[in-house]
């Protein structure tokens, strides 16, 4: 890894490795004998400002009796320069240039030996007989002589060195090694590639956050800090690109999560100007109820389970403001809650369990004409007033407390409330108080205007007029 580092570490402008490694404003690292304005890099299109930027930008004056600063040396790349050049050395400690290496292994000369020349060695040539085959056969016929009669003539053959062979003496090696100690001997570079990755991974971790580098930049100190130089991001792709992409995904959650700052309660419906009471038994929901207890508003975002969609809750919901809370000895909680405000849902997560969210308010349109005044001829049934149609609603309830009941109404209307009077409210009062299923009282969640929902309310009780069960009678239980 540290050739593999050493040959990122050079310079663009002298392609030799870098000498007092300075980084220019671009994010470009050079040497420090080539700092020049602009920058000395080919094809360097980096600019301190936006081309497309409406400001105006211009050049500090310059000062003729000003000194100029001194050059700067980048001081991270200074060190995992020194980095790699020592484990360099350690890995190669013999590889030294060959001309300095040969005039080493000479004899060093004295101070008082004569300055002589040398005397040169005296070459024997070569004698023609020695290798002829008159000779061959002499050498031959003596060593018979010399062989007694229950040796063999001919040398033995090389010691038998095939697969077999070989897997018996591994097998032999594996019995005698000690079950502490590795079958393979250590290589010794592994230590010294071990501590060279652990001083590099210290030379590349922010001072700040204490983790690895993300997107770093050089300061005018020349002391990395969090956001690019292109040499230090170059180094950190090479050596640890796993630990970097993890350090990515990090970041990221945390941007993510810093934006989902509404915890979210999945339990059941329900709307503005409305209270609801909830029982809070599990861990999760007992942790983010004491998160919010600690918070400057206790408040809480709560919707409904969807029904057999794709997502697991519907996208609308309301915000509940915490007003009391009936701890128990078993951890558990009662919570009074008052509904404030509609909102939807635009981004999720899961913190500890429980889900978060970034949310978008949802308040209702201001009406332009206004039912009452507007002007509609009163023959038409099709555009009935809002008084008109909050009469019905009225009608409606009267017919339903005659019907039923009556303390099933009284404890209905001190569940949610005196009846309100304004058009807003009184939709989500009157749609808490009728028989039909949650999913469809639902749909008043994202509807903007009281009107609508009140048109929507109507159109409801209509249906149960029209029911057989209804009108012959049936109440509420």
């Amino acid at each position: 890894m540290a050739a593999a580092l050493a040959a990122l570490c050079v310079c663009p402008v002298c392609h030799r490795t870098l000498a007092g490694p300075t980084t220019l404003h671009c994010g470009h690292t050079v040497c420090a004998s080539h700092q020049l304005a602009p920058c000395p890099v080919p094809r360097c299109l980096a600019s301190p400002h936006p081309a497309s930027s409406s400001v105006a930008h211009y050049p500090p004056l310059l000062d003729s009796t000003a000194v100029p600063a001194p050059d700067r040396v980048d001081v991270t790349l200074t060190k995992v320069l020194d980095l790699i050049a020592r484990v360099q050395r350690d890995l190669c400690p013999t590889n030294s240039d060959p001309a300095s290496s040969s005039s080493s292994r000479r004899r060093p000369r004295s101070a008082d030996q004569p300055n002589h020349p040398r005397k040169r060695r005296r070459h024997r040539p070569p004698n023609d007989d020695d290798g002829d085959l008159l000779s061959h056969l002499v050498a031959s016929s003596a060593r018979q002589r010399d062989t007694h009669h229950d040796q063999p003539l001919l040398p033995p053959d090389p010691p038998d060195t095939d697969l077999l062979s070989h897997l018996v003496a591994s097998s032999a090696r594996q019995r005698d090694t000690h079950r502490d100690q590795p079958l393979l001997p250590p290589d010794p570079a592994d230590p010294i590639l071990a501590k060279f990755e652990k001083d590099l991974l210290a030379e590349l971790t922010c001072e700040i956050c204490f983790t690895l580098f993300y997107d770093p930049i050089t300061t005018p100190c020349q002391h990395e800090k969090h956001p690019p130089n292109h040499l230090i991001l170059s180094l950190l792709l090479k050596a640890f690109p796993a630990l970097y992409r993890e350090r990515g995904e990090s970041i990221e959650a945390e941007e993510r999560d810093a934006r989902l700052d509404t915890p979210i309660f999945v339990c059941q419906l329900s709307f503005p100007g409305m209270p609801t009471l909830l029982h809070f038994f599990e861990p999760r929901y007992r942790l983010m109820l004491r998160r919010c207890l600690e918070s400057p508003n206790p408040s809480f975002g709560m919707v409904m389970p969807s029904k057999g969609g794709l997502s697991p809750h519907l996208d609308y919901g309301t915000m509940l403001e915490i007003r009391s809370v009936q701890m128990q000895p078993d951890g558990r909680s009662y919570v009074e809650t008052w509904g404030t405000y509609r909102f939807r849902i635009l981004e999720l997560g899961t913190l500890d369990g429980y889900m978060v969210g970034r949310i978008e308010r949802i308040d209702d349109y201001p009406e332009i004409i206004d039912a009452d005044q507007a002007v509609i001829p009163s023959s038409l049934p099709n555009h009935p007033s809002n008084s008109a149609l909050m009469a019905q609603c009225r009608s409606f309830l009267d017919q339903l407390q005659r019907g039923t009941a009556p303390w099933i109404v009284q404890r209905l209307s001190s569940t949610y409330g005196s009846m309100p009077t304004d058009v807003s409210s009184f939709s989500y009062w009157v749609a808490s108080i009728l028989p039909i299923d949650d999913h469809e009282k639902a749909k008043l969640l994202p509807i903007r205007s009281p009107r609508l929902r009140l048109l929507l309310v109507v159109h409801w009780i209509e249906q149960l007029n029209n029911n057989w069960w209804f009108s012959n009678g049936c109440g509420i239980v």
